[in-house]
């Protein structure tokens, strides 16, 4: 099944979608490791060019931390999955610095909070770009490949999709658990969104 688009016009929306931050790119980088699964993108093409802008929002990400870290931090927070990610990362910036950047890329809110912390806490640009390109790269191979493997097995992308679709939440999941283990939160005994902004303001 042909592409719906131009190749070159899908590298460049792989690239812009992973530059927006906050955006959910994993769907599109499922879809577009579906369509190189049967050979309408070129793999390490797409890989590079999701890696190259999510990078691009991980520095968008560190210099808003340098700006207005605490604040953004504190919105982060009032998530349950937000707070948890911002306790795995704070417990492992101390002993590994940025390069906890890398790992964060597969929890949950993960590479948001660690690129907001390292901004917020003024640490060197240099390493944070190495750690943002290593878990980039990373990331973005393991979801378009699960879409390449999906797209493969099918033959046809949209089939491929949905044979991804499910590894991909699998993956999310084990995230989740790692996280969850992590902290020494329980998944039954996480706060409610109300609870944590009104503790918030008690503090």
């Amino acid at each position: 099944m042909p592409l719906p688009v131009a190749p070159l016009a899908a590298y460049l929306f792989l690239l812009g979608w992973s530059a927006i931050p906050f955006a959910p790119a994993e769907p599109v980088l499922l879809a577009a490791g579906s369509f190189a699964g049967t050979g309408a993108l070129f793999l390490p093409l797409a890989v590079a060019a999701a890696a190259a802008g999510s990078l691009v929002s991980d520095m968008a990400k560190y210099f808003l931390g340098r700006l207005a870290g605490p604040r953004l931090l504190r919105r982060l927070t009032r998530r349950p999955a937000g707070a948890r990610a911002v306790s795995w990362i704070e417990s492992r910036l101390v002993a590994v610095g940025p390069m906890v950047i890398a790992p964060s890329y597969f929890v949950p809110f993960g590479v948001v909070a660690s690129t907001i912390l390292c901004g917020a806490l003024g640490m060197r640009v240099r390493g944070v770009l190495l750690a943002s390109t290593i878990g980039a790269t990373l990331w973005s191979a393991v979801y378009l490949g699960l879409g390449y493997l999906g797209g493969a097995l099918a033959g046809n992308p949209w089939v491929g999709i949905a044979i991804a679709l499910p590894a991909a939440l699998v993956v999310g999941l084990l995230a989740k658990r790692r996280i969850t283990r992590a902290c020494g939160v329980a998944p039954e005994a996480e706060p409610a969104e109300d609870e944590v902004v009104a503790a918030e303001r008690a503090a």
